[in-house]
């Protein structure tokens, strides 16, 4: 596979990786900052997420099914990213929560639809021009990182506003972008699928184990993501050192999919990646749980590009062996609304009620869950022979 900066399409694919995950590198981290400045309460803004889980995990399901049964997966994007600058423009006129909580919904539905026919499309662009999909996703995450570190540094300057006129900006570009996308075009003699043939492949046995292995494995990360700074806070480490642990696990991920994380994920295979990175998180959460503070931090933040990256790649690699291409992005929608809604949620939860009571412990739900998701990966390897699904 070729880089994908040697090629328009792969430039293209990354290009609108990197505008997309520019939408979220700030919704993700800052707009809870946007609603505390609006009015909400603390406890209101938790109540906003919890209830954003539930619509992006419907959204996560539906609409990329619905972008393969039209197919028109590009054109689901171009709507999803328009809608989204609108919802968030019209943040600027609102002056009730109900109507704050329904525009909330309506963006994170919005996000939630785009990563999962993003995803296809990128897995697709990388087949049909010969690229590496790793690569072109590494690179995209780039994005991710400038949003944080940019957005940071001018809500500093300004204030929380900058956030939403940077997701419209960002928003706008994406739809652009991706009216080209390379990995929309449709494959000769291919026909857009029917809602049952849909709903067949979503509750296939085999694919049913794979989104419980990649649920398991990469919700793992629940603990992390809502206590992580919060716990290391507590222990005494600075706002900046803090600050660079993070980049150090976005940095790893992104220095593994550019370099070796392709060809890694393509010696061992899909099962066996996901394994991996079930095993990777036995090993970082089960260290996260000693509560270091001193060096050992910098490698267990490294394991962010096999507690994630790893088995990511092993998931895109199953989809693309096992699921038909017309299911592509329904596939991806029913996997992610699983892995980055409903059991990341339930993990969550989970963690909310644990923390209090057993502090930097807590890791041993992202140890278990890794477990689950390693023993799981083994039924998978059982259960899937390397063939296309019969759907």
């Amino acid at each position: 596979m070729s880089s994908p900066l040697r090629s328009s399409a792969g430039r293209h694919t990354t290009a609108f990786y990197a505008s997309f995950f520019m939408v979220s590198g700030v919704y993700m981290p800052f707009w809870p900052l946007w609603l505390a400045n609006w009015g909400l309460s603390p406890a209101q803004i938790g109540l906003f997420t919890s209830l954003g889980i539930g619509i992006r995990v419907v959204a996560g399901l539906l609409i990329p099914a619905l972008a393969d049964r039209l197919d028109s997966r590009r054109n689901t994007i171009v709507v999803c990213c328009l809608f989204g600058a609108l919802i968030l423009i019209s943040h600027l006129w609102i002056s009730d929560a109900p109507v704050l909580l329904l525009a909330t919904l309506a963006t994170g539905a919005c996000l939630a639809s785009i990563g999962p026919i993003g995803e296809a499309l990128g897995v697709a662009a990388a087949r049909f021009h010969g690229f590496g999909y790793a690569p072109a996703r590494g690179l995209g995450s780039v994005g991710y990182m400038i949003a944080n570190l940019a957005v940071g540094t001018l809500i500093a300057i300004y204030d929380t506003q900058v956030a939403l006129w940077w997701m419209v900006a960002c928003f706008l570009v994406a739809a652009v972008l991706v009216r080209r996308h390379p990995g929309g075009r449709r494959v000769r003699g291919q026909i857009p699928p029917r809602m049952d043939e849909i709903r067949a492949l979503v509750t296939n046995p085999v694919f049913c184990v794979f989104v419980a292995a990649l649920s398991f494995t990469q919700a793992s990360h629940a603990v992390f993501y809502a206590y992580g700074t919060i716990h290391w806070t507590s222990l005494g480490l600075s706002e900046a050192r803090i600050g660079a642990l993070w980049a150090a696990g976005v940095g790893a991920e992104i220095v593994f999919m550019i370099t070796i994380g392709g060809a890694l994920a393509g010696r061992l295979g899909p099962v066996r990646a996901l394994a991996l990175s079930g095993l990777a998180g036995i090993l970082r959460w089960g260290g996260m749980m000693f509560d270091p503070t001193g060096w050992t931090l910098w490698p267990l933040m490294a394991l962010h590009a096999f507690t994630f990256a790893i088995g990511h790649l092993g998931a895109m690699a199953f989809i693309t062996r096992a699921i038909p291409a017309r299911f592509g992005a329904a596939a991806q929608g029913a996997a992610a609304a699983m892995a980055a809604g409903l059991v990341l949620s339930l993990a969550t939860a989970g963690a909310a009620w644990a923390y209090p009571r057993f502090g930097g412990l807590t890791y041993g739900i992202g140890l278990g869950m890794s477990v689950v998701g390693l023993v799981i990966c083994v039924l998978l390897g059982r259960r899937w022979k390397g063939q296309p699904l019969a759907v």
